[in-house]
């Protein structure tokens, strides 16, 4: 299994990242206009907190995962956001579209402040593969993957907040 956490500076209050990015049209914009992935919301309840979005990322993956697991790639993201915590943090999980028994994928992220106008961006993920002979590979690629994507978010989330 693989653990990483990921910090990135966010140009607004920890209190107003919430409903400036996380409802605030940014997820929509950053998947589909910014990454060029595919990006459907199935669910989205403000008054539970719970969010359920399908992804399909572009991903150029060793061939011996496109062999195992196919070339299209696909998940859903199943998440809670959880206000009544200090801070409030967003929980989620990932389903695979392939071997959702094998491959685990799931996290938190929270915001600390960062002075005024300004906090950190927390993500914690953990990622594991049980497949036979390629589960290293898998969460070697997706701990990169996931690194890269979020590297590029930290920064579009900044220049979304200036529009």
């Amino acid at each position: 299994m693989k653990t990483f956490t990921m910090r990135h500076p966010v140009a607004c209050a920890a209190q107003d990242f919430w409903t400036k990015i996380h409802y605030g049209g940014f997820n929509e914009s950053l998947f589909r206009d910014h990454l060029g992935f595919g990006y459907e919301i199935l669910e989205d309840d403000r008054t539970t907190g719970k969010r359920r979005t399908l992804v399909t990322p572009k991903v150029d993956a060793p061939a011996v995962l496109v062999k195992a697991l196919g070339e299209k790639v696909s998940f859903e993201e199943h998440g809670q956001l959880h206000q009544d915590r200090d801070p409030p943090t967003y929980e989620f999980h990932v389903q695979p579209g392939v071997f959702p028994t094998k491959i685990h994928i799931d996290g938190k992220m929270h915001m600390e402040p960062n002075g005024p106008d300004k906090c950190w961006r927390v993500v914690t993920f953990n990622i594991e593969c049980t497949i036979f002979g390629i589960g290293g590979i898998f969460e070697k690629f997706v701990t990169a993957e996931i690194q890269r994507s979020y590297d590029r978010s930290g920064l579009y989330t900044n220049e979304f907040l200036k529009k």
